[in-house]
């Protein structure tokens, strides 16, 4: 229990206990100035001065003897006296018990409104960043609390949400760097630890060098590229995603052909309010991994446009089929374009093909002009 002066619970109390006492102390006010404006008015004088008969409880009568006039004032001022001391006691005590009963009835008032936020201050206190699984849950009626109860469920799911993703990026990361190191460290290993290692085992180990740099340069070059948007230092600009993605397939076109698969585009308008190093780079990443999976002769789409208030791009393999969730994609590049899609705003979503293979990744991006709250569930590219 909290009995800070300061404390929020305090002050309610006391602004609790100020109005019923106020609005008690002002009724026993009224009613002592009543009690005193009948008394001013009432008709001993006559009753004492003409010498009426008064019926007393029971029925019986009692003559009043004749007063004289000074008499009847003294008996006047003196019972009006008595009255009002009698009025003005029980009023004090009254005003008494009535200032000690509003200060319980405002702590008790004050401790029931303040109840749901003190729950909401107890489940933040025992939130964790590694566990964020928490939720106040409040019941009641659709109140101003109900709601401050529900925002901040809210919040915590995002935030949930929002550092699973983060630790699924950082092992990503970790795992996709790992490799390349790996790959570095064993082949100067095995070409230093050989005595006759020759130009050609050195020129060998060189290119795999080479290799694995180049994709440690371009795995680091797309975590700036993620960290820049994060952090807010990327600048939103209009983007459209059909020349986006048109400019993406003359980049890959010569990758594509090396490796004996064509890649099509099905561009239709699509713009958004994005940075677009980052959508580029998300772009790059779906196709990487699709002419990764794609076997030699078969067709990789990629495609953008909008569907039912969402701006979308995506690319469809026909590989050997892959998980129909996103994050059983295991890999830095999948992570990435994750981010990039929540920071949009949007989403990844991973469609598989109707005879088990093939893939298709779509990034949901929301457009400016509004839409449905969720992205669709079906894959843009079925009208393709």
């Amino acid at each position: 229990m909290n009995l800070s002066w300061q404390s929020i619970r305090f002050r309610l109390s006391v602004q609790y206990s100020a109005l019923v006492f106020g609005l008690g102390g002002a009724l026993l006010g009224l009613v002592y100035l009543a009690i005193q404006s009948g008394l001013s008015s009432q008709e001993m004088m006559t009753h004492l001065w003409e010498g009426r008969v008064v019926t007393l409880d029971g029925g019986a009568e009692v003559v009043l003897p004749h007063y004289s006039e000074p008499e009847v004032h003294a008996i006047e001022s003196i019972y009006n006296e008595i009255v009002l001391d009698e009025v003005a006691r029980f009023t004090i005590i009254a005003i008494v018990i009535l200032f000690l009963l509003s200060l319980i009835v405002g702590w008790v008032m004050s401790g029931r409104v303040l109840k749901p936020i003190d729950e909401i201050t107890t489940v933040a206190r025992e939130i964790q960043a590694s566990d964020l699984s928490r939720r106040i849950a409040l019941a009641g009626p659709d109140d101003e609390l109900k709601r401050l109860a529900d925002t901040f469920d809210e919040m915590l799911q995002r935030l949930d949400t929002a550092f699973a993703s983060q630790r699924q990026f950082m092992a990503d990361t970790s795992h996709d760097l790992r490799t390349p190191l790996t790959v570095i460290r064993s082949n100067i290993e095995l070409v230093a630890d050989d005595p006759s290692a020759g130009s050609d085992e050195w020129r060998e180990a060189g290119e795999v060098i080479r290799r694995n740099a180049e994709r440690m340069s371009e795995m680091i070059a797309g975590l700036l590229a993620t960290a820049r948007m994060q952090t807010g230092q990327a600048k939103s600009v209009q983007v459209d995603l059909a020349a986006l993605v048109t400019g993406k397939v003359a980049d890959f076109g010569p990758i594509a052909a090396q490796r004996e698969l064509t890649i099509v585009k099905s561009a239709d308008p699509a713009v958004v309010l994005g940075v677009e190093v980052a959508l580029d780079r998300a772009l790059a990443n779906l196709i990487e991994n699709a002419l990764k999976v794609a076997p030699g002769g078969s067709v990789v789409t990629v495609g953008s446009g909008v569907s039912e208030g969402w701006a979308w791009f995506g690319v469809r393999d026909t590989g050997p089929g892959l998980p129909a969730e996103p994050g059983d994609r295991v890999g830095l590049g999948l992570s990435i374009v994750t981010q990039v899609a929540e920071s949009h705003g949007g989403s990844l979503a991973a469609f598989a093909g109707s005879d088990g293979k093939g893939t298709t990744m779509v990034v949901w991006i929301p457009v400016q002009l509004g839409g449905s709250s969720s992205a669709p569930r079906s894959s843009p590219f079925t009208d393709i």
